[in-house]
């Protein structure tokens, strides 16, 4: 059996969505092709804890997505015509620590000001100072998100021609820890700080992520970009974008995995699914899979490059995974403190440096801790549980290599690790006893890497955003997007500008409508 669309899309991630959605409005002829029974790779929603409970299985809150074209322009008519609405509440995040005191960051800065000047007034005037200074490049540095980014060499270049944007050069070359470390000094206010920020799953102390930290404390006051979750649950997003490409034109076929791209002459031609179909795409062909499972392994022999393959061989995956649970409620969380629970997010971390530092570091030895990250969704989103009923979430770093045992160990110690979590949980609420919990889901890092195969190990974000692995080097130097062979492209959170639910997949759309000479903005 064969067929023929002008655009193939293999997998139909949030990325490989977007992708699709630029492309179907500008009129061309797509098919994605998904090998699960569902879209949205990572941003899907299932009642996975218990019937009528809505969980989300990865992304959870959106932080990028608010920013994106897609939201502030509505260039997909994804909230005017599809329905999509976000809660925002101004508390965003609460930082508690092991002592029992805590820390907010809100949408609001006076009131994240005052939070901070509880332990020092000095770094909530630096914060104030740090958030007026980022607010005149913000801009700049999320409109570099939905476009293709320049050669790094340009990059540089072009920040290296003022004293303002020189300071933004020098973010990129330290870590979230530097630049933390230079503004502020209260030990609690640097945790708070970079464990907020180290969400791109990588050590706070790497080179090469400090930019991560005005683009986070740029996002949260930024009036209508804060963070926030999707009404309905993250899912809500992927099935409007599925709408959208069906309504114009597209084809969306599940459980149709791709097994091998087609090349002739160099040239891209389509892809063969598992069970021997050819589908050809006359003007592209788009991977949303992972580059480390695509080269050599989806090519049939000795046509790859061995020079190419050998940089995709090397390209590294983060730091460290994630352990996932999502529940099902009598009564939602009650923190001891009261103001966390109007927070949407409340993270943990220890209240001092050192052992702060020493848990990333465990982290990436393969040593396992307790600080979660919890959202309790349906305190903003009454749709998310039956009537006077609650879901949480809750997530935590977790290394996908265990010291004692490797990935194969999770299966063994997978439920003893969630009931770790929950007892950790319990010193800091009054109500998660086991009589509160309705319904139970977890994921360890080796189960999320079985649920979707391009989250190589346990690495939602395909590969690492190291210096050498980011924007214009994402995910590699020369490489945004195009691959050695014609008419093949690449959309996942593997290319700039990463992983998550960001719409960074216009990014891709655009790259690719250039190579077949397509105007986005005429398009959108």
């Amino acid at each position: 059996m064969s067929s023929k669309h002008e655009v193939v899309i293999a997998g139909a991630g949030h990325h490989g969505l977007t992708v699709a959605c630029y492309l179907a409005k500008a009129g061309l002829d797509v098919i994605l092709l998904e090998r699960s029974s569902k879209v949205g790779g990572g941003v899907t929603s299932t009642e996975a804890a218990a019937p009528g409970f809505v969980t989300d299985t990865c992304a959870v809150v959106h932080h990028l997505f608010q920013a994106s074209p897609i939201m502030t322009r509505d260039e997909l008519g994804l909230q005017s015509k599809y329905g999509l609405k976000y809660s925002k509440p101004d508390l965003t995040t609460a930082v508690q620590f092991t002592d029992g005191t805590y820390l907010t960051i809100c949408a609001s800065l006076d009131r994240t000001c005052q939070s901070i000047a509880k332990f020092s007034q000095k770094d909530a005037e630096a914060y104030r100072n740090f958030a007026s200074w980022i607010s005149h490049a913000h801009d700049m540095m999320i409109a570099g998100f939905f476009a293709p980014p320049p050669p790094f060499g340009m990059y540089t270049t072009m920040l290296d021609s003022s004293d303002e944007s020189r300071e933004l050069l020098r973010c990129n070359l330290l870590s979230a820890w530097d630049v933390i470390e230079e503004w502020f000094s209260c030990d609690k206010v640097k945790i708070a700080l970079s464990r907020w920020v180290s969400e791109i799953m990588i050590m706070p102390q790497t080179k090469g992520t400090g930019i991560v930290v005005p683009m986070m404390i740029g996002l949260q006051h930024s009036p209508g970009r804060g963070p926030g979750i999707p009404i309905g649950g993250s899912g809500k997003v992927s099935e409007s974008m599925e709408q959208f490409i069906l309504d114009n034109g597209g084809t969306i076929r599940t459980k149709a995995a791709v097994k091998e791209f087609i090349v002739k002459g160099g040239k891209c031609e389509g892809v063969i699914l598992e069970d021997g179909e050819e589908i050809f795409g006359t003007k592209a062909v788009i991977s949303n899979l992972n580059i480390k499972k695509m080269f050599p392994e989806m090519f049939s022999s000795g046509l790859s490059p061995e020079g190419y393959t050998r940089k995709v061989d090397r390209l590294r995956v983060s730091e460290f995974s994630a352990y996932q649970q999502g529940l099902a409620l009598h009564e939602a969380p009650n923190y001891k403190e009261d103001e966390l629970n109007e927070a949407l997010l409340v993270e943990y971390a220890p209240a001092n440096e050192e052992d702060y530092l020493r848990y990333f570091e465990n982290l990436k030895h393969g040593v396992t801790d307790h600080f979660p990250g919890l959202v309790c969704q349906s305190r903003y989103d009454e749709t998310r549980a039956p009537k006077g009923k609650h879901t949480l979430y809750l997530y935590e770093y977790a290394p996908y290599f265990l010291k004692d045992g490797g990935p194969s160990k999770w299966d063994e110690i997978s439920d003893q690790y969630a009931e770790e979590v929950m007892n950790f949980l319990r010193q800091f609420t009054t109500n998660m006893g086991k009589e509160n919990i309705i319904g139970h889901w977890k994921m360890s890092p080796l189960e999320m890497e079985r649920k979707n195969p391009s989250f190589l190990y346990g690495d939602f974000g395909h590969v690492a955003a190291f210096l050498d692995q980011n924007m214009g080097n994402r995910p590699l130097p020369g490489w945004n997007y195009k691959t050695p062979f014609d008419n093949l492209f690449l959309c996942g959170p593997g290319c700039h500008p990463g992983a998550g639910c960001n719409g960074a997949g216009r990014a891709a759309a655009q790259a690719v409508m250039e190579e077949l000479g397509i105007d986005i903005e005429t398009v959108v």
